[in-house]
C-alpha cells in the first residue's frame, strides 16, 4: 500500500525570529536622520578648517614670522665713506655718504638676507675699512678692505651661525666732528692776526692787480695756465699754503647772479674753492669776516672763512681762506685767493700783509 507523504510542519519559537524582523519600522527613519546630521556636521567643520575664519584674515600671533635684531656697523680710519645697507633681496638704502663710525639696528624676519657695503670715497683712498653685522648681538659677518679692493662687503642671512672669536668693533670716531655751517649776512671786521709773518721779497702783477710776493718758507710766484688751473698766478707755501690770483670767470659771475655785486661774487668764489679744493660734502664753511674795502680807490670786498674738513693724509683739519674781489674797471672783477692752514698759524699774519699790499694796475 502506497503511503502518501504529507507536508512537514515547521515550528518557530520567538527566539528564532530574525533580528530585523523584531525592530519596529520607525527606528529606520530615526537612524537615517542621525547619520545625515553627522555627515553634514563633519563636512561643515572640514570646510571651516580649509577656508579659515574670515575674521582673522588667516593671521594669528603663532603664524606671524619671527623677527630678529640686526645691527650694521662700519668702522675704519677714514672720516667718511660710501655706504649701502639693507636686505639683499630688496629694501636697501641707496648709496650714501656717512661719517664713521656708523651703527644702525633694525629688525628683519628670521632667515632674511642682509647686505652691508662700505667703500672708500674717491678723494680718500688707502687705509682700512671694516664692515660688521650682528644678529641678536653676536657677530655673524665681518670683512675688511684690502689694497686691491677699497671696499668691505658683508652679506649673509640672519639664520647664519655666529662667528666665534670676533669681537664687536669699538666705535671710536675716525675724526673729530665738523662744526655747523655759518655764513655771515652782516659786516664783520677782519681780525688782525698777530705775529711777524713772512718777509716781502717783491711784488706780483697779475689780472690788473699788484700785490706782495712773500719770502721765507714760500716758493717763488709762478704763472699758471687758466684753462687747466683756473688761475693765472700762484705762490705755494709750506703745508698747502697758497696765494692765487686771476680775473673772475663768467661761470662764477653767473653763480653770483650776474650783477657784479662784489659781496655776492666773493661768496661765489669761496663756494667754488670749497667745491673743488676740499672733500666733497665734507667741508664746512664758517665765515669769520666780511667787509667792503677800498683798494687804490676801487671798490672791493674781503671775505674770510674757516673751512673745516677731514682729508686722509692731510694733518690740517681747518684752513683759513680769504677771498678779495676788486672792481678794477674791467668787464669782470679780479680776485686774490689766500689759503693758510691751521697747522702753520705762523703764516696767518701773511693775510694782513697781502691784503694791505694790493693795488690796481
Amino acid at each position: 500500500m502506497t503511503q502518501t507523504s504529507q507536508p512537514r510542519r515547521e515550528f518557530h519559537s520567538g527566539r528564532g525570529k530574525k533580528t530585523f524582523d523584531r525592530i519596529p519600522g520607525g527606528f529606520y527613519l530615526v537612524g537615517a536622520l542621525v547619520i545625515l546630521f553627522e555627515v553634514v556636521t563633519l563636512g561643515a567643520v572640514g570646510l571651516t578648517l580649509a577656508v579659515g575664519d574670515p575674521s582673522d584674515n588667516g593671521a594669528s600671533p603663532d603664524k606671524e614670522s619671527r623677527r630678529v635684531e640686526v645691527t650694521y656697523i662700519a668702522t675704519g680710519d677714514h672720516p667718511s665713506v660710501n655706504l649701502t645697507v639693507g636686505e639683499a633681496n630688496g629694501g636697501q638704502e641707496p648709496h650714501e655718504i656717512v661719517i664713521l663710525p656708523y651703527r644702525k639696528t633694525v629688525e628683519l624676519a628670521a632667515g632674511a638676507d642682509f647686505h652691508l657695503d662700505v667703500s672708500s670715497r674717491e678723494d680718500q683712498e688707502g687705509g682700512t675699512l671694516t664692515c660688521t653685522v650682528l644678529v641678536g648681538g653676536k657677530v655673524v659677518r665681518q670683512a675688511h678692505s684690502t689694497p686691491d679692493s677699497p671696499s668691505a662687503t658683508c652679506a649673509g642671512s640672519t639664520a647664519d651661525a655666529p662667528q666665534r672669536g670676533i669681537p664687536v668693533p669699538t666705535l671710536t670716531p675716525g675724526a673729530s666732528p665738523l662744526p655747523e655751517e655759518r655764513r655771515l649776512t652782516g659786516t664783520v671786521k677782519v681780525p688782525d692776526y698777530p705775529g711777524e709773518g713772512s718777509p716781502v721779497i717783491g711784488t706780483v702783477t697779475d689780472s690788473s692787480l699788484e700785490y706782495a710776493e712773500l719770502g721765507g718758507t714760500w716758493d717763488r710766484s709762478k704763472t699758471l695756465d687758466p684753462v687747466f688751473d683756473g688761475f693765472t698766478r700762484k705762490q705755494e707755501g709750506r703745508q698747502r699754503a697758497l696765494v692765487k690770483s686771476t680775473q673772475v670767470d663768467e661761470d662764477i659771475m653767473a653763480a653770483a647772479g650776474g650783477t657784479g655785486e662784489l659781496r655776492g661774487v666773493a661768496g661765489a668764489v669761496m663756494d667754488e674753492r670749497r667745491r673743488y679744493e676740499y672733500p666733497r660734502d665734507q667741508a664746512i664753511l664758517v665765515d669769520v669776516a666780511s667787509k667792503p674795502l677800498k683798494v687804490d680807490g676801487h671798490d672791493a670786498w674781503l671775505l674770510v672763512s674757516e673751512i673745516h674738513f677731514h682729508k686722509r693724509g692731510v694733518p690740517s683739519t681747518m684752513d683759513l681762506n680769504a677771498v678779495l674781489v676788486v672792481d678794477t674797471g674791467r668787464a669782470r672783477p679780479s680776485v686774490l685767493w689766500v689759503v693758510l692752514p691751521e697747522t702753520n698759524k705762523k703764516l696767518w699774519p701773511d693775510l694782513n700783509t697781502l691784503v694791505a699790499s694790493v693795488q690796481v694796475r
